[in-house]
């Protein structure tokens, strides 16, 4: 919401939940479940992130509670695979996705960089070998955005293994060219993807959204995006957010 306002010159009238002390903002983040389901864990560290950069340029929050949050998340991070959440304890989906939920949410946002980021695109790559979700007939856009912004992001801060990211950037990004429907757009998910149901499979906004924001990505790893035309803009922007208005 807050994106879509800004993208109206608009913004939130009131200030979002981050009336936190950073003793609060670090034990709620501790508490959130790692272990067990990182894309949730992920998923509310960027509530919390999105909130306070809305918050932070309005002087509705403290600059202690940012610099508490990065300062946990880089504490806490797996050096040996660049994520948060054990790969050991849970379906490496879940680290993954709730890997870029964390860091849309954080060092994307606010224009920093990643930590450990051969690791990350280690851990990214060797789940993108994963058939379950990563065969044509089986894609769905959230799986293949949380693979693509990843190597995206980490990519920028490292060459690692930069002729593999381009080899499956340009295969995914063939993949996504051939699922378009004409004057209808993309569904969200491929026939074939588990646990979508019907209406993931029809051409609608969300998924019309989401894989355009991924085509411009996966362009983007392969030295294209200038060709699209476009580029994302609202939550899915590959810009850190500017300054607000007040």
């Amino acid at each position: 919401m807050g994106y879509a306002l800004d993208l109206l010159g608009a913004h939130l009238p009131h200030p979002t939940p981050s009336a936190l002390t950073p003793a609060q903002l670090r034990e709620q983040v501790g508490a959130l479940p790692w272990r067990t389901n990182a894309w949730n864990a992920g998923d509310g560290v960027d509530a919390l992130a999105t909130g306070l950069r809305w918050d932070l340029p309005r002087g509705r929050a403290d600059q202690t509670l940012a610099d508490a949050l990065f300062g946990w998340l880089h504490r806490h991070v797996d050096p040996g695979t660049g994520m948060w959440g054990s790969l050991r304890d849970q379906e490496p989906l879940l680290v993954v996705n709730g890997y870029y939920r964390l860091t849309r949410g954080t060092f994307a946002q606010f224009g920093l960089p990643v930590p450990y980021p051969e690791a990350v695109i280690d851990t990214v790559l060797r789940h993108a070998g994963d058939e379950r979700y990563f065969t044509p007939e089986r894609q769905n856009a959230c799986n293949v955005l949380d693979v693509a912004h990843p190597l995206w992001l980490a990519g920028r801060q490292t060459p690692h293994r930069r002729g593999e990211i381009t080899a499956l950037a340009h295969r995914l990004l063939g993949d996504a060219l051939g699922t378009w429907h004409h004057g209808s757009g993309f569904a969200f998910a491929a026939p074939g993807a588990a646990d979508q149901g019907a209406a993931g499979n029809r051409p609608g906004l969300q998924g019309t959204e989401m894989w355009l924001s991924i085509i411009w990505l996966l362009a983007d790893l392969v030295g294209q995006s200038a060709d699209l035309g476009y580029r994302p803009r609202g939550v899915h922007r590959v810009e850190s957010v500017p300054q607000l208005r007040t």
